[in-house]
């Protein structure tokens, strides 16, 4: 009975209320707050929540009408979505660290050894010029940085190249030229290799040999090879009007890479003095970095719509378009687009941004697991900031 009762004035009340003529109104209006709220409560906490499980570095601001970078080789269908990489889970803000180099304010020729960052460094003089006076070595594990003063006859330390004996570099004339010079870092002692005459070529050096491209005539251009140790040089290749000489060489454990005159991408084993071509499938090939795992390059002379192409020794596939440089690290591709860096992990064609939201940076140099850029928000002084981007 009392359940009767209780049906019987649940009822009545009901029927009262359907009375008033604005009732349907009100159930109107009921519902849609119900919606809102709920649209309220997917906006806030699921998306988020959601959207929280890819990383924030996966992707950087872009504007509009700026395609994303390409991905590719495209991951298998089966394959998991969330790779296990360590960008996934990291914080840009911490785990990216500034070097500033108070006693200077500009820098340049960077590059990644080991652990330790190199470049030049120095100041503008009263010609309106800049003197890179310094080698800068940066520790970044310990966070230890040495300026060190190389022998000079000329303006600039331009393109150190070290290893664990050897700094090579071209003590730079101010309207180009100079010495190029190797100093051990044990005896501190400097010797010329080599007078040039024009241009500022790059030194690569790996052991006792360094190698660089050098202009020699109005139109000829020459591969040297340097032995360290007794001075001696070896020409290994001529280049008469050729654009295959704006190609920097590279040297990866005992074997360099290089275009030849006839464009041909080109490795030379340094213990064996035999050389094959690469079969790269690609019909133009400029500035190629190897490791031990493939071969990236350039398919045009640091073009805007340049594309960064990377060999793994069956096939050649595009790592991204419309960037003009790269850099190459242990398991990773790093390069510059749009004011952002990217690195592409070779292994599985995952492509993360590591440039924050409110920053613009340009790639300078990557190496190991270390990746080094300029922060170009803003241009008094030269800041680099680094950080390691796993695998």
């Amino acid at each position: 009975m009392k359940h009767e009762t209780r049906y019987r004035s649940t009822k009545k009340g009901k029927n009262r209320f359907k009375k008033f003529r604005v009732a349907p109104y009100l159930e109107i209006l009921l519902g849609l707050a119900l919606l809102a709220a709920l649209g309220w409560a997917v906006w806030t906490y699921a998306i988020p929540f959601f959207g929280g499980l890819s990383h924030h570095a996966y992707s950087c601001e872009q504007p509009a009408d700026t395609p994303a970078p390409t991905e590719e080789p495209t991951p298998e269908p089966t394959r998991d979505p969330y790779p296990d990489h360590d960008l996934y889970e990291m914080d840009l803000k911490t785990a990216q660290t500034e070097i500033v180099v108070p006693e200077y304010q500009y820098t340049a020729d960077v590059s990644v050894v080991g652990s330790t960052v190199l470049a030049a460094t120095g100041n503008y003089t009263p010609d309106g010029t800049a003197a890179f006076v310094r080698a800068l070595l940066y520790d970044t594990r310990t966070k230890k940085q040495t300026l060190l003063p190389l022998p000079m006859q000329y303006k600039s330390i331009r393109y150190p190249a070290m290893n664990a004996r050897w700094i090579v570099y071209l003590d730079a004339a101010a309207n180009g030229g100079g010495r190029m010079m190797a100093y051990e870092r044990s005896t501190r002692a400097a010797k010329e290799l080599k007078t040039v005459h024009t241009g500022l070529p790059k030194p690569m050096v790996y052991g006792d040999t360094a190698v660089w491209m050098e202009r020699t005539g109005q139109s000829r251009d020459k591969l040297f090879l340097v032995d360290l140790e007794t001075g001696e040089s070896v020409t290994l290749a001529i280049y008469d009007s050729s654009v295959y000489a704006l190609s920097d060489p590279y040297l990866f454990d005992g074997t360099l890479l290089y275009v030849a005159p006839d464009g041909e991408l080109t490795s030379l084993d340094l213990k064996t003095g035999t050389s094959e071509t690469v079969p790269v499938e690609a019909d133009y090939v400029h500035d190629p970095k190897r490791n031990g795992d493939g071969i990236a390059f350039l398919d045009s002379d640091h073009a805007p719509d340049g594309r960064i192409l990377w060999y793994d020794g069956t096939r050649t596939v595009e790592v991204a378009s419309g960037a003009a440089d790269f850099a190459l690290g242990d398991g990773f591709i790093a390069y510059s687009r749009y004011d952002k860096n990217y690195v592409w992990f070779y292994r599985d064609g995952t492509t993360f941004c590591t440039t924050r939201s409110d920053e613009s940076a340009m790639l300078l140099a990557a190496g190991g697991d270390v990746i080094v850029w300029m922060d170009v928000t803003w241009r008094d002084k030269d800041i680099m900031e680094f950080m390691r981007v796993g695998d």
